[in-house]
């Protein structure tokens, strides 16, 4: 027996067939989104670690009495330490070979996680971290690709990650 008038035929989608629809697009766009937030999410740990590195900097180089540099690369980052220990008279003046801080877990030679990174430092000069807890305010952006994570310290010390 049919249903419909005769001349018109039943056309349209079964809710079965709307329902597996909304499912095929839902998880294309949940894998989309996840794919477009990683580069950024990945440059904003590294820009976390190396806060963290830069607060461990300034504890040491503040407890040794030793300066400590950073150095950057587009690959990665590293510090050193030089110079005489506190203390040491002239006459044992000798130099001390250059720290790569090798063994130490947080200062330790890195490798960006989003490599490879753009480094934009401002003011553009060498970051050392010394005795002094209060110094000027840096702003370092970092890129990798579409991604730009921007890792701010204040004068007092204070690091912020935009």
């Amino acid at each position: 027996m049919p249903t419909s008038a005769p001349g018109n035929s039943e056309r349209g989608f079964t809710l079965v067939e709307v329902l597996v629809v909304l499912v095929i697009v839902a998880i294309a766009a949940s894998m989309v989104s996840l794919s477009v937030g990683k580069g950024e999410n990945r440059l904003r740990g590294d820009a976390q670690r190396l806060a963290d590195a830069f607060a461990v900097a300034q504890s040491e180089a503040r407890s040794d009495g030793r300066p400590i540099r950073w150095l950057p690369s587009g690959q990665g980052w590293s510090f050193e330490r030089r110079g005489r220990l506190p203390g040491t008279s002239a006459e044992e003046d000798t130099p001390l070979p250059v720290d790569r801080l090798e063994r130490d877990d947080v200062l330790r030679p890195q490798a960006w996680s989003a490599s490879p990174v753009e480094l934009r430092l401002d003011p553009d000069r060498p970051l050392v971290f010394n005795t002094e807890w209060v110094a000027a305010p840096i702003t370092l952006t970092l890129r990798a690709g579409d991604a730009r994570v921007v890792l701010q310290r204040d004068a007092a010390g204070r690091y912020d990650i935009r």
